[in-house]
């Protein structure tokens, strides 16, 4: 939970401010050279093959708190009090370095840390609806990468991958639902392809059905147990050549 609340804000901050190298995050030069260097040995780790490449994924946890102060406009119609996200913010970073010296967290601990993630994933979630539905919520798709590199997201484009019959594809998405329901996960197309689950992680081989110049993917993460339609996702297409 805590590596989930540090990446939900540094995709808020991608969709504020940014995620090129050239972004003015506002913090010193010097935090800039750090992440790049860090982006560098993660790239020499996995042997060319980067899976995260936006230089804020390589930012430390005091960074990120960094970051949004010094741009805090941007983030107060979001997170709306600042003196209460600090106290959060502290929380979990105590917790943090509690479980970085080996140290459990108490029940109690943990409850709060939990209380903490879900309300920020609610902040988002509000602030991104409330120009739709104002009396209730609804699950959103914030996020999807594949194992080539490829990143969806609210400010990121799809850059179209070329695949190959035979070959190993694999999808993360994230989604956020604030009544905390139980989400299932779906991708299919129209020709008769078709992967559900409760996993957010999709892992198939590629077969014949899905060749095309341009193949759509439907993605849909949706609440099983809500009382009304609760779903949403992206069409992503895929170039899909034959053996």
């Amino acid at each position: 939970m805590i590596n989930e609340f540090e990446n939900i804000l540094r995709r808020l901050i991608i969709s504020l401010i940014g995620s090129k190298d050239s972004t003015d995050y506002k913090v010193p030069s010097d935090r800039i050279d750090k992440w790049k260097e860090k982006r560098e040995i993660d790239l020499k780790k996995n042997k060319g093959i980067q899976f995260e490449n936006r230089l804020i994924y390589f930012s430390d946890f005091y960074d990120i708190k960094t970051v949004i102060d010094k741009n805090w406009e941007l983030f107060l119609p979001i997170l709306k009090d600042k003196k209460r996200f600090d106290v959060f913010f502290k929380e979990i970073e105590n917790y943090r370095n509690t479980v970085a010296h080996g140290r459990n967290l108490t029940l109690s601990q943990n409850l709060l840390l939990e209380g903490i993630l879900t309300d920020l994933k609610n902040l988002i979630t509000i602030y991104h609806n409330k120009n739709e539905m104002k009396s209730d919520f609804f699950i959103e798709v914030t996020r999807i990468n594949d194992n080539l590199g490829n990143i969806w997201s609210k400010s990121d484009s799809w850059e179209k991958p070329i695949l190959r019959v035979g070959d190993e594809y694999e999808l993360f998405i994230e989604a956020n639902d604030p009544k905390d329901r139980e989400i299932e996960y779906e991708i299919f197309t129209l020709n008769g392809f078709k992967i559900k689950q409760k996993s957010n992680r999709f892992n198939f081989t590629v077969e014949n059905i899905l060749v095309g110049k341009s193949t759509t993917l439907y993605i849909n993460a949706f609440t099983p147990s809500s009382d009304y339609k609760n779903s949403d996702g992206p069409l992503l297409n895929i170039t899909v050549l034959p053996i």
